[in-house]
This record gives structure tokens, sequence and C-alpha cells, in this order.
């Protein structure tokens, strides 16, 4: 069975248990662009029914695992697809011009599966990716990564977590759900993984979200959630060991958004374009859009290239290479927000004024404007970091990409 027989046999909830062919661990990206184009399809076809009904993504989820998204960035020694950060970011942008909340659900994903990375020892960088493709885990935890609002006390071998996780992503769904706190009166955040199907862990009644109504939930609350200390990623002997690395989770996370966004507006152009009337107006207005996105596209995919020079040499980063990547990411963001919000606002105006014509663009816009609530791009740390000298770092990293082609 080849992908195209998969995407023509119907609805997301035909396909979840459909058999995706394998792709080759380690394979080229484009198979994987490929794959994420088929994924794509098959969620576009009924997505704003899903949207409509406002249930939680369980078919979703595992058509996500099936199809085999998601481990992209998997080790490819252990089946995983052993792709590098801008692969992954494609595949977050294909899916969300297609389901905004599937989109931003797999962003999310992609931070935590990597977190061991960030974050961890060896060997947990290690067995993490080992099981997590083995298992094909879908993770999930809170929005704003390493905030840690969980309350921990040390019970001797164990951790024990308690208290509420505001604004979870993907927790409904999800097989690990990532757990973020401190002890009191330390600052230093911890995080550990822990099962799904963990008793301690509860909803705390349904959610009706404005936008992105399937991908987060109602808080989450955790109740005496005990995971050994020897779970703490990046502790020995309860104690953290900090590497350069770990602020790289932040911006990374942040392109991860910045591709829902320029997925929601790539996604509100195809279906302004699929319902526009034949006319002068319908062209002007979609002509003038498509430029503004296409720039937005390309300063993306420029900084996440950029990135792969300093995920590729994670172990020798350092502050200037974190301070400048980091305004980059947020400079991104910033735009893909902004242009994701014009996108969305004027392709009504290429569309008729029938209700079935705006609920096609309104899913989008929601989303977007549901997502913007969520991220605050530091736009003035941009300009101070630009004022400061960071125009210079900029240089330099683009000669190292340049040097790697």
């Amino acid at each position: 069975m080849n992908s195209a027989d998969v995407v023509g046999r119907g609805s997301v909830a035909a396909l979840r248990a459909a058999r995706w062919p394998e792709l080759p661990p380690g394979g080229p990206a484009e198979q994987w662009r490929a794959r994420a184009a088929d994924v794509a399809e098959v969620l576009a076809a009924d997505a704003a029914e899903r949207d409509r009904a406002g249930e939680p993504p369980h078919a979703e989820a595992e058509l996500l695992k099936a199809a085999g998204l998601v481990t992209v960035l998997g080790p490819a020694e252990h089946g995983g697809g052993g792709q590098r950060w801008s692969t992954a970011h494609h595949v977050v942008r294909a899916l969300a011009a297609a389901d905004g909340s599937i989109g931003h659900l797999l962003a999310h994903h992609y931070a935590w599966v990597w977190l061991a990375e960030f974050i961890g020892t060896d060997e947990k960088i290690e067995h993490i990716g080992e099981v997590a493709v083995r298992a094909r885990w879908l993770f999930g935890g809170p929005s704003r990564v390493r905030e840690a609002a969980l309350e921990i006390s040390d019970a001797g071998s164990d951790m024990v977590f308690r208290g509420e996780i505001d604004d979870p992503i993907g927790c409904q769904v999800c097989d690990i759900v990532m757990l973020e706190g401190r002890i009191p009166g330390r600052p230093t955040p911890i995080s550990a993984l822990a099962m799904a199907t963990e008793p301690g862990f509860s909803l705390a009644g349904r959610r009706t979200g404005f936008g992105l109504r399937r991908s987060a939930s109602a808080p989450v609350l955790v109740d005496d959630v005990a995971i050994p200390w020897t779970g703490a990623l990046g502790h020995v002997n309860k104690v953290f060991r900090p590497r350069t690395y770990n602020a790289f989770l932040h911006p990374t996370l942040d392109l991860g958004l910045a591709n829902v966004f320029l997925g929601l507006a790539r996604g509100a152009l195809d279906a302004a374009a699929d319902r526009a009337r034949a006319s002068a107006r319908a062209a002007g207005v979609l002509g003038a859009l498509l430029p503004v996105l296409w720039q937005a596209e390309a300063f993306a995919d420029e900084v996440a290239r950029e990135a792969e020079v300093l995920h590729d040499r994670r172990r020798s980063v350092d502050g200037r290479d974190r301070d400048g990547h980091r305004v980059r990411a947020t400079a991104v963001l910033d735009r893909a927000a902004a242009v994701a919000e014009e996108v969305c606002r004027r392709a009504f105006d290429a569309v008729g004024t029938a209700d079935a014509d705006m609920a096609a663009l309104g899913r989008f816009w929601r989303d977007v404007r549901a997502l913007a609530a969520r991220v605050a791009p530091d736009i003035a740390e941009v300009g101070h970091h630009f004022l400061t000298g960071g125009r210079r770092r900029h240089d330099e990293i683009r000669s190292e990409e340049t040097d790697d082609e």
C-alpha cells in the first residue's frame, strides 16, 4: 500500500489504524515532507467538522503515530526518522495548514520529545530517544515550558508532584505527560516524564475554547504523582548539571509555534482560493497577501537552517550562540504571528458573505487569535541585541552555515 492509497480511503477516523508504509530510518527529508503532505490531506478532508465537534483528537493522535510523524526527530538507529529540526518545522507547518490544533499539538510534542537532548544527561538522552521511538509515544504538557508551576516535595528516593497544569497541550490524548515544578525555596525547575495513565492525573472539567479547541484542554490536576529522582532530567544525585544548550528549548519551540502561525495563514489562503469568486477583487486580495506570506516563510526557513548549525554542535554552543539564536527565533515568531493575523483577517475580503464561506475561513482566524494569546515575543530584546553588537554574531553564524553546505 502506498501513501496515495491511504489518503484515498476517507476520514481521519477511518484512517487512524491504516497501514502506512514504513519510511526508512534516517531517510531523505523529502520522504518525510511527502508523508506530512499526505497526512495533511487526510486531516483537511473533515477538519472543519471535527473542529465544530470539539472532541479530543484521539483519532488524529493515532494517525500521527501510524504515519510515523511522532518519530521524525527520533534516532535512526532505533527506528526513528533521524531528521533535523528544519524537517520537523516543515511537518508542523504542513499539518497546521490543514488542522491548526494538530499542528499545534505536534509542535509541542517535538519540543517535549527533544527535552532530554536540551537538558538531560547522556544516559537519559539515549534511553528516552530509544523508548520514545519504539513505543511511538506522543508527548503532552504545559504550553509554557519551564515555568514549572507544580510544587514538588522531596520524598527521599522519589519526587512528589502536586498542583495544576494550566493550559495543557495534548494531555487528553498523549502517552507521556511532561511534569515541571520546583521544590519550595529552590530556584531550579525540575522536569520529568510521567505516563499519562498515572492515577494522580485528572481533568478539571471540560474546556470550551475560542480556538485551538482540540489541542488544548481544561487544566490537568496533579495529585501526588511520584517519580523517582533518577527521572529528574539533567539531575545527578538531585543536583542539576547545567549546559548552555539548556536555553535552546525556548527558541526551538518558538520556531515550532511560528510554523503553526505560518501553516494557519497558508490554510486560510487555500480556503479563500477554493471559495473565491473569479473577480478582480479576489485576485487582488490574494495577490497582495501571498508575497507577505512567502517572505515570512523564507525568514522562518532561513533561521531554521541557521539553527541546524547550532543543534549540530550542541555540546559546544556558548552564550553568544544562545543569545543570537534566541533573538532570531523571537523575530521569526513575532513576524509569523503578525503575518498570520493579517492574512487570516484580510482573506475574508476574497470570498463572498455566505455563511459557509465565512465558516471555512473562521476556524483559521480563531486559531491564530488563540495562539497569539499564548505567545509574547519580546521584540525589544531583538533591537537591544542588535544595538549591542549582535549583528556581527549573526554574520558569523551565516558564515558557518555556508561553510557546511
